[in-house]
């Protein structure tokens, strides 16, 4: 299933994707001011400062409802099966506060499935401890329906008593340590490390392109596993020695495990930005704004970028961040490995020819 969907095409995958892991409130009046009590949040896996939420509770009376993902593929499919209509005319209820990445981002508004923020809480001094760059997104310009959360980059973690040298990406080839490494289990993170390899556009739209990068990842797969939810712990507990990841995963696993190292392969790697945005069908898109105006005040962006070891867009925030996570090049890279970084686009009806090679190649 392609990622770019029209809104009814969108309302109509959902019917197909069943309703697990969305919450089941009625359309009653006492659901109704429940839901106006609380925030359900759903994010990334390992990516938030618990103390920061509890901090938001205290401000503002809402109650926050955490939920984890592992990947924008599982985050698609949970906002798909949100939209889900049961039996007795009742619904699901969807998310009030999501992050995706900045191509799901665009998918989702091309597929009217986002709310706009209100302005009136998500102000305009607030946007404006955003860096420049992060005010004219290409597809939400002036942040009006998405505010970044965090921005990182994807490349290699591993064990440096096992690699004296930093790995490519051609180092799932190798089957010295099959069983052992991992790929995200996300297919356009893992197409990306196989088009990288073979020195290819990692947007490439080509079917002869995006079939070699099948076969190359077919190889890489019968060395290394498909891991989104475990790798920071088996990386950490040395269970893996080496995890395509995001750079603040490996980090945070480099705290448990000094012998761990972040790289960013001589061929290139990936870079993304996540975006807090509202769900068009949010319960509480009130409640979610207010978490979203509570994150841009500077000191809550930094003391979220300190506790999981990622780079905020939130420029004011520079002065609170500690000066190591400034200095550290796995954080914010130097300008030669930003030359070689690239970002995952939305390709549209082309996201087809990818979910349908990652289902020969997961199911093969």
């Amino acid at each position: 299933m392609a990622l770019e969907l029209t809104r009814r095409q969108w309302l109509h995958a959902a019917c197909l994707a069943g309703a697990a892991g969305v919450l089941d409130l009625s359309m009653t009046g006492c659901a109704s001011t429940a839901a106006e009590k609380r925030v359900s949040f759903l994010n990334w896996q390992n990516y938030v400062d618990p103390k920061l939420l509890t901090a938001f509770t205290e401000e503002s009376g809402l109650d926050v409802g955490y939920q984890t993902y592992e990947s924008n593929d599982e985050l698609r499919d949970l906002l798909l099966a949100a939209g889900v209509t049961r039996k007795g005319g009742r619904k699901t209820t969807t998310y009030d506060l999501v992050v995706p990445s900045e191509n799901l981002f665009a998918s989702l508004l091309a597929a009217d499935a986002l709310a706009k923020l209100d302005t009136s809480i998500v102000t305009e001094p607030l946007l404006g401890n955003l860096a420049p760059t992060y005010r004219r997104l290409a597809a939400d310009p002036g942040n009006q329906y998405g505010v970044p959360w965090a921005t990182g980059t994807t490349g290699i973690g591993y064990d440096t008593t096992v690699f004296p040298e930093p790995p490519t990406w051609e180092v799932f080839l190798d089957d010295t340590h099959a069983g052992k490494m991992s790929l995200l289990d996300e297919q356009r993170e893992a197409f990306a490390a196989a088009l990288f390899s073979l020195g290819e556009d990692i947007n490439t739209t080509d079917p002869g392109v995006i079939a070699a990068a099948e076969e190359q990842l077919k190889k890489f797969h019968a060395n290394a596993s498909f891991n989104s939810a475990t790798y920071l712990d088996d990386l950490a507990d040395g269970q893996l020695v080496l995890a395509q990841g995001f750079n603040t995963d490996v980090l945070q696993a480099a705290r448990r495990n000094p012998r761990l190292s972040f790289v960013i392969p001589e061929e290139g790697g990936t870079t993304w930005i996540d975006l807090l945005c509202i769900p068009q069908d949010a319960p509480n898109p009130e409640g979610a704004s207010r978490l979203i105006a509570f994150y841009l005040d500077p000191k809550n962006s930094a003391a979220n970028a300190a506790y999981n070891l990622v780079a905020t867009g939130n420029e004011a925030a520079g002065r609170f961040v500690p000066p190591e996570l400034l200095d550290d090049p796995a954080i914010y890279p130097p300008a030669d490995v930003v030359a070689t970084l690239v970002a995952i686009e939305d390709l549209g009806d082309a996201e087809g020819r990818y979910t349908d090679a990652w289902e020969r190649v997961t199911n093969g």
